[in-house]
């Protein structure tokens, strides 16, 4: 499996798709592009809070929902328990109807938490 990252409106995660064959003749790119890194814990966190400011739609909601819980697999596979605790709380906040203000302070929660490596 590619460890290359994908984020698009219907799925967050490793790449799944496979490639039909080998490369054109003359093809000029010689880097392979599976071999990308998954997103920084912190990068997921600042992308969420951006999403969290737009939760007009139920899409919106969807989205925001995917990568809090792409960024607890994160938290929780570089140990940063206390991290994925407050993303946890996040989400069930957010599945609960709360404003956008009360699951920020989780997330921003959740982000001091990880600086702090905990």
């Amino acid at each position: 499996m590619s460890s290359k990252w994908v984020d698009n409106p219907d799925y967050i995660g490793p790449d799944r798709r496979t490639r039909p064959g080998p490369k054109r003749w003359k093809e000029r790119r010689h880097l392979d592009e599976t071999s990308g890194q998954r997103p920084a814990l912190g990068a997921l966190m600042r992308r969420l809070r951006v999403v969290l400011t737009g939760l007009a739609l139920q899409d919106d909601r969807r989205k925001a929902l995917q990568l809090i819980s792409a960024a607890v697999l994160e938290a929780e596979r570089q140990h940063f328990y206390q991290c994925a605790d407050h993303l946890k709380a996040a989400e069930k906040m957010l599945r609960a109807g709360e404003d956008f203000a009360t699951v920020d302070t989780r997330v921003v929660e959740a982000v001091d938490r990880a600086a702090a490596g905990q």
